[in-house]
This record gives structure tokens, sequence and C-alpha cells, in this order.
């Protein structure tokens, strides 16, 4: 397998306008196939097993036709990151108006948080809010700063905390609770943990690519038996192409889709970048543009090149050993 992938590949580099979650660029490869282009680029943290899923997300999306829609468009939310208030207002004011979105999520977990959204409620009275934490808070500082983002009108909290108890004891606070990381980083989706998750979240953020793919996220959501947002994961207009398609498999979601963060790309692997227009993403295969790629691929020191193979060997050898 490793031998065949390996001759399909070439690596990139691209860099982010602003710093998102610690990270300030994403790099990976870029895989070619029969019917199409996966994105492989799980974040240097990732272990074997989970580079192994986003792996058979980028051989699927390479190697496999597509399947029969159920919608055209997505609707889509606009990303904030973790900017002071007045450039958080301007940021949010430039989605606004360049994509016409209607929600916007906004990232929190800082010092300046509350600021920001004040700042951006103060703004933009009519937008649906939701604020994403990625798990930074306890317990307690959850449950006072729900009661604030409550008082603020924001509709949607992203994983509060790290746990799935502590997101249910602070749920039913005026903000409803989304799941993400409890989710995306579950070694398995037991019937336990989908007990579990039903008891503490209100919403399930799916993503596709870190899930392993269509077949893991579909059935993820019938089994949830809870209202679905799909997700792109910080991936250049190739994977978020991919994420467009899986959410369009799915006949309806309750909210925008998280599709809008090629906004925080300084760079792409498509022209023009896949962005909402009217508040919705178009689901549209990638059309690679080739000059973008080389210069991405010129951005790969020898050493990232090195690592990069390394880990995408361990993923490949994880799943031929362990099919997804």
């Amino acid at each position: 397998m490793i031998e065949d992938l390996l001759a399909r590949v070439q690596p990139f580099k691209v860099g982010l306008t602003t710093q998102f979650r610690s990270v300030n660029h994403r790099i990976g490869f870029v895989i070619r196939g029969k019917h199409g282009i996966g994105e492989w680029a799980p974040f240097a943290d990732y272990a074997q097993a989970a580079a192994a899923k986003w792996l058979a997300a980028a051989l699927e999306a390479a190697d496999q036709p597509r399947q029969q829609l159920n919608r055209n468009e997505i609707a889509a939310n606009g990303i904030v990151p973790a900017l002071d208030p007045a450039a958080a207002v301007s940021w949010a004011a430039d989605l606004l108006d360049k994509y016409q979105v209607n929600t916007l999520k906004i990232k929190v977990g800082d010092s300046d948080q509350l600021n920001r959204v004040r700042a951006i409620r103060s703004e933009f009275p009519n937008v649906t809010l939701r604020v994403d934490a990625n798990g930074s808070y306890s317990e307690t500082e959850a449950a006072e700063l729900i009661r604030e983002f409550a008082a603020l009108e924001v509709a949607v909290i992203e994983q509060p905390c790290a746990t799935l108890a502590q997101c249910k004891a602070v749920k039913g606070n005026g903000v409803l609770i989304a799941v993400d990381e409890s989710i995306r980083l579950a070694a398995n989706i037991t019937e336990e943990l989908l007990t579990e998750i039903r008891g503490a979240a209100d919403i399930a953020v799916l993503k596709p690519i870190p899930l392993g793919g269509s077949e893991p996220t579909l059935n993820l959501a019938a089994r949830l038996d809870l209202p679905v947002i799909v997700s792109g994961s910080l991936d250049t207009s190739i994977g978020l192409s991919y994420v467009a398609y899986v959410a369009a498999l799915l006949p309806t979601e309750p909210l925008p889709s998280g599709l809008g963060t090629s906004v925080l790309l300084e760079q792409d692997l498509v022209m023009p970048s896949l962005l909402p227009m009217q508040g919705v993403i178009k689901v549209s295969e990638p059309i690679l543009d080739e000059q973008l790629l080389s210069e991405a691929t010129a951005r790969v020191g020898s050493v990232e090149l090195a690592e990069l193979t390394q880990r995408l060997t361990a993923a490949a050898n994880y799943l031929e050993e362990v099919p997804m």
C-alpha cells in the first residue's frame, strides 16, 4: 500500500493569516486518485490511529466515486479567531459583508473572550452567535461563563469542558451545548459513549476527515439521534470540498456548517478558495491549482518532509492492519 501511496502524493505547506489554536500553518500531503484529490494533514499531536482515520478520508476523496447528494449547497458559518475586540469586530464585519453569512462562530477560552463576544454582539445585534471553547473550561468556569454568554444571546457553545461529565453538568443553562473533541478524539465510538454524548450535548459536531470519511460520519449521525453540524478541520479548499460533499449526503442540518475556515488561509491549493457565497458553500469537486501546489511544496523543508513521510507510512500501515 505504502509504495503505491508514496507514488501519488505531493507535500504542501500553507500559512494562516492569523494564529489559530496555536497553529500558524497547515502541512500535509495531497493525494491524487482515480476519482479526485484527497488531503492528508493531521495535526502534529495526532497519534498513529488518528492519522490513519485522516488517511481513510483522504483515500476516499481520491479513490472512490462520489455518491448521490441530498443537497447542492450547504449553509456555512463565519469563523472569528481569538483577536482583540476591535479587530474581532472588523473581522466579523468583513465576513458578513463579503460572504453574507448569518452565523458567526467565535473562538473563546482566553482572557479577552467576553470583551470579544460583547463587542461583536453590540455591533451586530441580529447575527446568530456561537462560541467555541475547545474544552478549555473547568466545570466552575463553564457554568459562570455560560451565564455570561446567555446574557449576550449566544446560541451555542462548542465543547465548553474537556469531559462529557463536565459538559453534562453545565447543560441547560441558556446556551445549547455542542460537543466536538469528545467525538473527534474518541478512540472508539461505543454505545456507552453515545449514551454519554446524548446526555451531555444538545448538538453533535461531526468532522468527516478526523472521523475517517463519509461512512463513519453518516453512521454516527444516524446513531447519535442528535442534531448534527458537519465541520471542517482547518483544511485547505481541497479538504473543505470533501467535507462539503459529506455534509451534502445528509438531508439537512439544524445550523450552518463549519465550512468557512478557508478565510484563515494565507495560501491555498485551489483558486479561488472555497468560501461561502451569499451564506452558502456550493458543493463541487475541487480543481487543484498546480502552480499553487508547486509553491506550497517548495515551502516544505527536508526535515518536515521526512517527518511527514514517516507519519504517513505509519498511518498507512495502521490502516492496512485495522481497516476503517
